[in-house]
């Protein structure tokens, strides 16, 4: 209807994202406790500890279009921060766990993220460099999703 406004599928998948990785806790079933999630641009306060994760967006694009509906790929950056002391099995295992949490390999029906789904994965594994008290790992998750225009 005119006049109201509809929230893009892209923000609600973003939404969706934080929730499936916030999930990430040995309670439901994983190697680690997280303590936190943090999107682009949400301040990390001095008192959050590794573990952690910080999600950012590498790309957004149109891959086709049919009318006022186009399938997208995003390209969403999560970075998994643990201390100095993680050994690169602990970088591993929080790496099973980010792709675990998104449902990678899933039927639609038992999917954690209702407007996207996960079809391509890498992860770039970073030592601690020059006084970091961090390890860090990247996964780079591509999810496809339809937006309406």
């Amino acid at each position: 209807a005119k006049g109201t406004f509809e929230m893009s599928k892209a923000t609600t998948l973003t939404g969706q994202v934080k929730a499936a990785l916030e999930a990430i806790s040995t309670a439901n079933g994983y190697s680690v406790n997280l303590s936190g999630v943090l999107l682009f641009g949400e301040r990390k306060v001095d008192s959050i500890a590794a573990p952690y994760l910080l999600v950012n967006i590498g790309t957004d694009e149109l891959v086709d279009f049919k009318g006022k509906a186009a399938l997208r790929h995003v390209v969403y950056m999560v970075e998994g921060v643990m201390g100095r002391s993680s050994s690169l099995q602990d970088l591993q295992a929080l790496h099973r766990d980010i792709i675990k949490a998104l449902g990678l390999g899933e039927l639609p029906a038992s999917r954690p993220l209702a407007n996207g789904w996960p079809f391509e994965e890498s992860a770039e594994f970073m030592p601690d460099q020059d006084g970091s008290t961090n390890r860090t790992l990247t996964s780079s998750i591509t999810l496809a999703y339809i937006e309406n225009y």
